[in-house]
């Protein structure tokens, strides 16, 4: 407004104010002024106004006045009267506020909607691992589901089927091993039996980390318990029974790491791993005097009562070949005579090796 009124107080200095009539429109209309006054002290000596042009409907008409004194023609000034540009600024503002209102509530309502939505679907992401966890196998409390999980029932009928099969999980492995504590015990004398029997020794034949494993099996033959039964009855030849295997049992115990078993009826087999033929001698020595120590009894001649076959074993042979031997060895004590062991003894390892292919011995007992 001040550059268009010093314009105007240039051009007075050589032109009169009605020559600049056009002059004058040209700055109002860049300036965007609506009327001139140009005043001698109070008093207006000339006013000029714009005509109206067009203006956007819904606009307001705010006005703002300035007296500029020209410096050029001092008692005089210069009265502006011009269109105030921020009035239709704020203006529109006001006309454009519920709009905006409107669509930044939109915008909130979108946001809440995306984030529950997440928070839903995150919920369901969840559930999806979890799922895949459980297909690829994996059990226990590492696949128990969480809070967070969508939709809850879902995840809590997946928790109760997972408790269930652990449940049902445990309750097969005691069956099994329940069942495999029977079906490798010998029901009548509680020891294991023939097939337990076996499957330790394949266990030790097989020698897993390659070290060289030996022992000895030896097959004790004792009374045939059956015959006695018929001679003299199931009681007393039951008592008799369980004299001998209890004897046989806690004689056993005193060697670490030695099996007992009853192997077929009458034929009680002794496991002992790591040991020689020399120690074996020893041991079957010693459960001859412990049988020669039972009080004498009409019922059975304690001097042909017990026949043990002694077999060396080392890592490589068979479970078959191993029990061959034994019988056999027992079947040769037996052959004997009284209270014997006979020992089957065919390329041992070199701390058990013997030097005849059979050794018996046999052992008369005088008080």
């Amino acid at each position: 407004m001040q550059a268009t009124a010093t314009a105007i107080d240039t051009h007075l200095v050589t032109h009169d104010i009605v020559s600049l009539t056009p002059q004058i429109d040209e700055l109002m209309i860049a300036s965007d002024i609506v009327r001139v006054d140009l005043l001698q002290g109070e008093r207006s000596v000339y006013s000029h106004s714009r005509a109206r042009g067009f203006r956007p409907a819904g606009t307001s008409d705010m006005y703002r006045e300035l007296v500029v004194p020209l410096i050029k023609h001092p008692g005089m000034s210069l009265r502006l009267v011009y269109q105030d540009p921020m009035g239709n600024y704020f203006h529109s503002l006001i006309t454009t506020a519920p709009l905006t209102l409107a669509i930044g509530f939109i915008v909130l309502i979108l946001f809440l909607s995306v984030r529950w939505l997440q928070r839903q679907l995150s919920g369901q992401e969840l559930l999806e691992i979890r799922s895949t966890r459980i297909l690829n196998g994996e059990r226990g409390a590492n696949v128990r589901g969480s809070v967070y999980e969508w939709p809850a029932r879902t995840s809590s009928a997946l928790d109760v089927l997972l408790s269930e099969i652990q449940f049902a999980h445990e309750q097969r492995s005691r069956l099994d091993t329940l069942i495999r504590s029977y079906a490798a015990q010998d029901t009548k004398t509680g020891l294991g039996n023939r097939l337990f029997f076996d499957n330790q020794l394949a266990t030790l034949l097989e020698d897993q980390e390659k070290v060289g494993v030996h022992g000895v099996v030896m097959m004790i033959r004792l009374p045939d318990f059956n015959l006695l039964r018929d001679s003299l009855g199931g009681n007393q030849a039951e008592e008799q029974m369980f004299m001998l295997i209890n004897l046989l049992s806690t004689f056993i115990m005193r060697y670490p790491g030695s099996l007992l078993a009853r192997y077929h009826r009458s034929d009680f087999a002794v496991l002992l791993p790591h040991r020689t033929l020399k120690e074996a001698e020893s041991i079957a020595g010693q459960l001859l005097k412990a049988v020669d120590a039972l009080p004498a009894n009409k019922m059975l001649d304690r001097d042909d009562m017990v026949h043990i076959g002694i077999c060396a074993w080392r890592s490589g042979q068979s479970t078959e070949q191993v029990m061959e031997h034994a019988e056999a060895a027992a079947r040769n004590a037996a052959l004997q005579g009284g209270n014997s062991w006979a020992i089957y003894d065919d390329t041992l390892p070199e701390k058990g090796r013997g030097n005849v292919r059979w050794r018996s011995y046999t052992r008369s007992v005088y008080s």
